[in-house]
């Protein structure tokens, strides 16, 4: 009977799950990364080869290494195309699966059944994880998930049966967590954490800690304990190595956001988070980073410092507060802000791991609490009540994502001074052909923020479009000399220059847009199609042929190429 609850469990989290975000597979591609991560990353549209797989390892393209991720997504490409639904139903089914897989985590570990049941159900339909599922470029999230609770599984299991097999499958696992998503840096943090509890593997006392053994023979001393946690520090510290190599360019330097700014925010953050998964409201593809206050910061800084004290004070009686006060802060750390990378404040996405220590605390908590409650149905009432909530914030939510213009208005509704939602409105309505909407939208997001290098290219381009070119050209040289290595800045001027006939400074901008980025399609179809205007038909053909090696079905590149060698024919 305990075996046919945990099945119907498990299954009733996938099914409830996927439904929920069912609606999520006929979405669109985002226009925020997903350009990036598929639609014109001819590495992933390409498929699984050889040369794609060997560029997964290699490349720290999007500001990332993460090859499993690319992995990922070229499987999806090569089974579904570049049609957004395969992607969107991968996705939901990586969380749903990880909801049923997170339920069997804390049941092995606890013995808990219900508890862990509401906990995964929880996780599964808080709102707050509605980008990491609905967005595509998120993949990265619910797939390295997925292999942190395999890693914590095998743990678990090496724990209690002490075979070390299981171990370095954990190691395994963790490894390739790792190469889906760099955040499960503090996963040896979280493996000391479960050994208190609920693995009981340490037992603080008031003099010295020791070692119980129950389960493993094999923990004789607390320095067996950590040693077992070297290997997964040293995959961590090589993870940590290629991210900082992977990020060196987006990372913020201390002259443009000093430290005590970013300590601010990270303590106001840590507060929005906790509040946000209470009451999950306004919440948004992105937050503008804003100057906090010192007296918020000191405020949060005191409310903390309380909170800590009290998990504390109780340790050996309720350990799971600490351990899930602890989950929280130490599996957030890695993107709270102290390495500022991008110009969000904070992120929906990043409390998709961090979650499970706050769910702890309320949970399991929250049983102690009502012990005393002498009608049980009331407690599965309140339950119900809180599962409702969620899963009704949960279908708003993942409805604001079906179409970019619905997403960006939502964003700019619920936050203040959003640029990058405005900005990403503009390109909504560019793509629409609303080419007058989208200019309205650009200048309102550098009114906001003129020195936003993506905006001024947006806007620079679609105004050269318009015949407006000198015009466009102010626009574009700025975004040049704020971004030197966007791509898009360089191919943009070039694109102004040539239109006014500057025929040596558009070509000096184009190299250098090809230089940065050499494997970029649109690039070599479009400045094929210009040396071709000039008469310049080896060059042309050299660029339609790339095109053809980057992109075989590329049929547009295909056209060109066969009409520049017919002209080229008819030349001779």
């Amino acid at each position: 009977m305990n075996k046919n609850s945990t099945v119907v469990v498990s299954l009733f989290l996938f099914v409830i799950t996927a439904a929920l975000y069912s609606g999520a597979a006929f979405f669109p591609f985002c226009m925020v990364d997903d350009s990036d991560y598929v639609v014109l990353n001819t590495h992933v549209t390409s498929g699984l080869s050889i040369e794609s797989i060997k560029w997964a390892f290699a490349t720290f393209h999007a500001s990332n290494w993460h090859p499993l991720t690319w992995l990922s997504l070229m499987l999806d490409s090569q089974l579904f195309g570049v049609n957004p639904m395969g992607f969107h139903a991968i996705n939901i089914i990586f969380h749903s699966l990880n909801s049923v897989l997170l339920f069997i985590l804390f049941f092995v570990m606890t013995e808990s059944r219900w508890k862990s049941a509401f906990l995964a159900a929880c996780f599964a339909i808080h709102p707050l994880h509605v980008e990491s599922v609905v967005w595509i470029s998120e993949r990265k999230d619910v797939l390295s998930f997925f292999f942190l609770m395999i890693t914590l599984l095998c743990y678990s299991a090496y724990v209690k049966q002490s075979r070390r097999y299981y171990y370095v499958f954990s190691l395994i696992a963790f490894a390739l967590g790792l190469m889906a998503k760099p955040m499960l840096v503090t996963v040896p943090v979280v493996l000391l954490l479960i050994d208190f509890w609920p693995l009981n593997r340490i037992t603080p006392t008031y003099g010295h800690t020791e070692i119980l053994k129950p389960h493993d023979n094999a923990s004789r001393h607390l320095s067996h304990v950590l040693l077992e946690k070297l290997p997964f520090l040293l995959f961590s510290a090589v993870s940590c190595w290629l991210t900082v190599s992977a990020q060196r360019d987006a990372i913020s330097t201390f002259e443009r956001l000093p430290l005590l700014e970013r300590i601010n925010n990270a303590l106001w953050s840590i507060l929005v988070y906790m509040r946000k998964t209470v009451l999950p409201f306004d919440l948004a593809i992105f937050y503008p980073y804003n100057m906090i206050p010192n007296w918020k910061a000191a405020g949060a800084l005191l409310l903390f410092y309380a909170l800590t004290l009290i998990v504390f004070k109780y340790f050996r009686k309720y350990p799971y507060l600490a351990v899930g006060w602890f989950w929280f802060l130490v599996t957030l750390l890695p993107v709270i802000g102290l390495v500022q990378v991008g110009n969000q404040s904070m992120a929906d996405r990043y409390t998709y791991i961090p979650h499970i220590g706050l769910f702890t605390m309320m949970i399991w908590g929250g049983e102690e609490f009502f012990a005393s409650v002498q009608k049980k149905s009331l407690i599965v009432f309140a339950a119900g009540g809180i599962l409702l909530f969620f899963s009704i914030s949960t279908w708003i939510q993942v409805g604001y994502w079906r179409n970019n213009v619905i997403l960006a208005s939502h964003a700019i509704e619920v936050t203040n001074d959003n640029y990058f939602a405005y900005s990403i409105l503009g390109r909504a309505y560019e793509k629409l052909g609303k080419e007058e909407l989208a200019i309205a939208q650009y200048m309102e997001a550098l009114r906001i923020n003129s020195n936003d290098a993506d905006t001024l290219v947006n806007l620079g381009s679609i105004l050269n479009n318009k015949g407006r070119t000198i015009e466009a050209i102010s626009y574009l040289q700025k975004a040049v000399k704020l971004a030197p290595r966007l791509a898009e800045a360089h191919y943009g001027l070039g694109s102004a220059l040539d239109k006014i006939g500057s025929i040596n400074e558009a070509m000096s901008e184009y190299n250098i847009a090809l230089i940065i980025e050499p494997n970029n399609i649109m690039f070599h179809n479009n400045i094929g199609v210009i040396f071709a205007q000039q008469g310049r038909l080896d060059d042309a053909i050299l660029h339609f042929s790339t095109v053809q090696i980057l992109s075989p079905n590329d049929d547009k590149a295909k056209y060109n190429l066969e009409r520049a060698i017919r002209q080229k024919n008819q030349l001779k």
